[in-house]
Parts: structure tokens; C-alpha cells; sequence
């Protein structure tokens, strides 16, 4: 009786790595918050995160320059009284 095996073969660099990474994490066990944390971060859209930081930093100028001239038309109008 012969068994065929249907696994492709590994050469022997990938099997190396293969142990080499198996050993590693068997060394740096994982830590749940941290992973949890990681994965969200490389899920982020930063894209999209760029273009709502603009809009925002926009948003903030308009509104200081408003009341910038606010503050000077009461400034001004103090003044003449």
C-alpha cells in the first residue's frame, strides 16, 4: 500500500523560516489589549483621516477669523463711545 501525499513540497529555506517563526512566537506570546490595538490602527482609513483633519483645521480658521473681526467691530465701537 502506498500513501501519496497531496502537501506540496517545502524546501529547506521555507521550512527553516517556518520553525524560525514558530519559535518566535512561541517566545513573544501575545497580549490581547496590544494586539487588539494594532489591528484597529492598521485598519484605519488615513485617507480619509487626512481629509477630515483638513476640513477641520478649515473650520477652526474660519471660525477665529470670525471672531477676530467681531472682536474689532466691538473694539471699534467702544472706541467712539
Amino acid at each position: 500500500m502506498t500513501i501519496i501525499s497531496t502537501a506540496k513540497p517545502v524546501t529547506l529555506e521555507e521550512a527553516l523560516d517556518i520553525a524560525e517563526e514558530r519559535a518566535y512566537a512561541a517566545k513573544t506570546p501575545s497580549f490581547p489589549p496590544c494586539d487588539d490595538t494594532i489591528a484597529f490602527v492598521k485598519q484605519v482609513d488615513w485617507e480619509d483621516v487626512r481629509h477630515r483633519l483638513r476640513c477641520g483645521v478649515n473650520n477652526v480658521g474660519l471660525i477665529l477669523a470670525v471672531i477676530g473681526e467681531k472682536i474689532y467691530d466691538m473694539g471699534a465701537y467702544l472706541a467712539k463711545v
